[in-house]
């Protein structure tokens, strides 16, 4: 189960990504496996109906990184900020 919350854009509102670890672990893995499969990052993965982008998502995983290497542990949850987009 995910949670939302919302930011407010130029061009709208879109929903943020909340995971916990576990939801990240899973994110994390599927993004590796596209990577193997297909030689490069994927542009961008499915969450909850929710597009996140490459940026975003590597935003994300280097947030989550200097976390670890700041406290000595994972964070309990880890928000993906979606970007906004013009429609």
């Amino acid at each position: 189960m995910m949670k939302q919350g919302i930011i407010t854009a130029k061009f709208g509102t879109e929903p943020n990504k909340e995971l916990t670890k576990e939801e990240y672990s899973d994110f994390i893995k599927k993004v590796i496996s596209i990577n193997e499969k297909q030689k490069s990052m994927p542009s961008y993965v499915m969450i909850d109906d929710v597009k996140i982008y490459k940026n975003e998502y590597i935003e994300a995983i280097e947030n989550v990184n200097k976390f670890i290497l700041e406290n000595g542990r994972h964070p309990e949850t880890i928000t993906i900020y979606v970007k906004r987009r013009r429609k």
